[in-house]
């Protein structure tokens, strides 16, 4: 047993703070390893044994027998709860039990369906963990995610600009992709949290030089990318991150929040007059106004949202046919895509086998129904909200800090692709989500 010094003006004083040491919050493993490889990160290992699972599943083990030993570790104040609440329980267990409620279907799409809104559960254990995080620990959890990022912009950036073709680099045993291929919405969205680092380290001052190297590297890594969903994650990311870096520097004499609100101002500047002339920026304006859509490009994305717009509503019509799929969903098990006769439109030679409409909010509610998608809607809009009411201490703190810009800009690339619904993307989100609402309530709670 560790006794832990509490400093003064602690964020939630109040709570015992005598704590067995842990080396890492629990899940940081897993989560730094879908950071740092993404996609094909997530099939490290062999067909139906891959390390992703196995990491989560040691870590929340050792959490659940440290939590329920015999000489349980107190909470040490660091966040008001060891829950993330309410409504985050609530969706844990519609979720199982509507999982549950489709067990006759068991087979292996049955499991495939299932998995990823399973992965939710990650934030509970997340929210119990960072409850007992030490200093020491908080500090070991954030080197490793570092080096996840760091590791991930590395390849990124060979690949890239090196024009490294994937195809002719080994893969795991079973799996359908080769190492360090990369997918644009997902690597974006991490790029995008990558570039919110360095500039929070600019604006304060830690390695700024190095940071400001680091940033150009990533910036033209980006360069090289051509995806809508991808870089609404990087403006999401890069201006939620200068935002908090702005609260953060409140109690600072320096000309720090100035700048921040000169290159906010600039940047806004630049994205009226520069970006209608760029290839994506093209894509973006046909997205909304075909009569746009002067290139070949943005033809090409006018077509894909057409496409994508037809099988989300055929999707819709389809769950709204029967009163219970409406409610409750189909459940795990059934391929709605085939069966909304949405597998035409949006299978082709890219994609096979579809078994998403490349939008988690109509995927979940075709799978979970109404009650589904209102319970992560809540979840989603309460942790959004806890970013804004502990904003200033979010951008003081590196961790809360990376898990705001986590769980901000996933969501965007979750809304236009099968993100949410894959370990790479609904692991960091959920374990994310769940640190951040333990900053809610009024006391802390055992669990």
């Amino acid at each position: 047993m560790t006794t832990v010094a509490r400093k003064a003006g602690a964020p939630f004083p109040g709570a015992p703070v005598r704590v067995e040491q842990q080396r890492l919050v629990a899940g940081t493993l897993a989560v730094a390893l879908l950071i740092a490889g993404t996609r094909w990160g997530s099939y490290t290992g062999a067909s139906g044994l891959y390390l992703t699972d196995m990491l989560l599943a040691a870590g929340i083990t050792h959490h659940l027998l440290w939590v329920s030993g015999r000489s349980q570790p107190s909470l040490t104040g660091y966040t008001r709860r060891a829950s993330p609440g309410i409504a985050f329980w609530a969706l844990a267990t519609y979720v199982v039990a509507r999982i549950t409620a489709s067990i006759f279907a068991f087979d292996a799409e049955w499991v495939r369906d299932a998995v990823p809104f399973l992965y939710a559960l990650v934030g509970l254990i997340a929210a119990s963990s960072i409850a007992r995080s030490t200093e020491f620990s908080r500090e070991r959890t954030m080197r490793v995610l570092w080096f996840a990022l760091l590791f991930h912009l590395v390849w990124t950036t060979i690949v890239i600009r090196f024009q490294i073709n994937p195809a002719g680099l080994p893969s795991f045993p079973g799996a359908p992709i080769s190492i360090g291929q990369v997918r644009p919405d997902i690597d974006c969205a991490i790029l995008g949290v990558t570039a919110a680092l360095f500039v929070r380290n600019i604006f304060l001052k830690r390695t700024p030089w190095w940071s400001l190297v680091a940033l150009v590297i990533t910036s033209q890594t980006i360069a090289g990318m051509s995806t809508r969903g991808g870089y609404l994650a990087i403006a999401i990311a890069v201006l939620l991150g200068m935002a908090l870096t702005y609260f953060a520097l409140r109690d600072r004499i320096s000309l720090g929040r100035p700048a921040i609100a000169l290159v906010l101002v600039s940047i806004a500047i630049a994205a009226y007059f520069v970006l209608p002339s760029t290839v994506i920026g093209k894509r973006f304006i046909a997205t909304f106004d075909s009569s746009q859509a002067s290139t070949s490009e943005a033809q090409n994305a006018v077509g894909t949202a057409r496409a994508r717009d037809m099988a989300w509503e055929m999707v819709i019509d389809w769950t709204g046919e029967t009163r219970g799929r409406q409610v409750f969903g189909a459940g795990p098990g059934p391929n709605f895509i085939v069966e909304a006769g949405a597998s035409a439109v949006l299978q082709g030679t890219e994609y096979r086998n579809v078994r998403s409409p490349h939008n988690f909010f109509i995927g979940l509610y075709a799978r979970f129904g109404a009650v589904g998608l209102t319970l992560v809607s809540v979840v989603m809009l309460l942790t959004a909200w806890r970013i804004w009411e502990n904003r200033v201490r979010i951008g003081k703190d590196e961790l809360l800090f990376t898990c705001a810009l986590l769980a901000a800009a996933i969501v965007p690339v979750a809304a236009v692709g099968v993100v949410l619904e894959s370990p790479f993307g609904a692991i960091p989100f959920w374990w994310a989500v769940g640190i951040l609402l333990t900053l809610g309530g009024v006391k802390a709670v055992r669990w």
